[in-house]
């Protein structure tokens, strides 16, 4: 038979118990026993959590040596895990932004974020030409937009009827940053980040990009117009 505490230490476990493994993890690296113990239920459901965060990468594991007994199994969070709780990414940057033209002027902002892009350019052309696409418009492309995903633009690539291609970004990264900078995170960033992973010395592409719909001038995706000129 169960006492009162033994049933109560038997009820389901939810996301929000997921939630709360997460945040002891927050506090820094524990073992199963004392998440265990801060949660005041079975190790058995703990560990199933556990293994289920460590399938969505969220946590991982190692073994810690201790002077006495056996290596304890000890939990932390990963990046990604760290990731689902709130960071001000947006509100830096804008911050940012804003100090670099208030103090250089609106042009060496330009110049920074343009620099940002080239160096993301030059990564993406780099997995271009180690997959042997330099001159094949079309793979470049699907490489770009693998690395877009990556980024979190939740893009898509589409073939119009005229031989051009279409990407279509569902999510702006940098959205709110974008609202107040849209000249230079629209154009300076994206646009100049898809002509130059497409454009390098090695390559003869010689794309045209032109944003058609802007997600930071109210529509519900972008969308870059992608041509090889001949």
């Amino acid at each position: 038979m169960f006492s009162s505490n033994d049933k109560k230490d038997q009820r389901p476990l939810s996301g929000a118990t997921k939630q709360k493994i997460m945040e002891i993890l927050l506090e820094g690296p524990r073992s199963l026993g004392e998440i265990t113990d801060k949660l005041q239920i079975q190790k058995s459901a703990v560990r199933v959590h556990l293994q289920s965060l460590q399938s969505e990468k969220a946590v991982e594991s190692h073994f810690k040596i201790e002077r006495l007994g056996r290596p304890r199994k000890i939990y932390s969070l990963t990046e990604n895990g760290r990731e689902v709780f709130p960071r001000k990414y947006d509100l830096i940057l804008s911050l940012i932004l804003k100090k670099i033209t208030e103090i250089n002027g609106k042009e060496q902002a330009r110049k920074i974020i343009e620099s940002v892009a080239d160096d993301i350019a030059t990564n993406i052309r780099y997995e271009i030409e180690k997959n042997g696409h330099l001159n094949n418009f079309e793979k470049s492309l699907q490489i770009l937009n693998s690395v877009s995903n990556d980024m979190g633009f939740a893009s898509s690539i589409a073939k119009e009827h005229n031989g051009s291609f279409s990407v279509l970004s569902k999510n702006c990264i940098l959205h709110k940053v974008a609202l107040n900078h849209q000249d230079v995170i629209c154009h300076s960033l994206h646009d100049r980040m898809i002509i130059k992973s497409l454009s390098g010395e090695k390559q003869q592409l010689n794309p045209n990009v032109e944003l058609k719909e802007c997600i930071a001038r109210g529509d519900n995706f972008s969308r870059h117009a992608i041509t090889k000129r001949s």
